[in-house]
């Protein structure tokens, strides 16, 4: 598996909630454009190996399967600085592919609401989803 698909967020350190939280938000974003490609698939498939609940992981696969954005619910005990880490390593997800589609940049949005972070802090967030595509 790349190099590149280790988490800025330190997701062994999340509470199992928050960790499911994150894997659902995860699979929200490999689906926000209709299109999962393989650089996408192994995040995805990396995150959901923390997950310990199978019930959980059998779910999260179902919307894989059916392609069907989970809801996504209100994260739990996540710090605000967790939150931001956890949308860059989304944003990562969503740039795998070498593109950053309008239904993405919406989850990242949709994330960080989600979240209680401001529209202009998303807004920062995307830039760098853009800069991290022109590297």
């Amino acid at each position: 598996m790349a190099m590149d698909v280790d988490f800025k967020t330190k997701v062994s350190e999340l509470n199992p909630r928050a960790r499911e939280w994150f894997a659902t938000a995860m699979v929200g974003m490999v689906l926000a454009d209709g299109d999962i490609d393989r650089s996408e698939m192994d995040f995805l498939l990396r995150m959901i190996q923390t997950v310990k609940e199978e019930a959980v992981v059998d779910r999260l696969k179902k919307f894989l399967q059916f392609k069907t954005p989970p809801p996504l619910g209100s994260p739990v005990g996540i710090s605000r600085k967790e939150g931001m880490t956890m949308i860059i390593d989304l944003i990562r997800v969503a740039v795998a592919d070498q593109d950053f589609d309008s239904k993405e940049k919406e989850m990242v949005h949709t994330v960080g609401k989600s979240l209680g972070l401001k529209e202009a802090e998303v807004d920062k967030l995307v830039l760098y989803g853009f800069e991290l595509m022109a590297r």
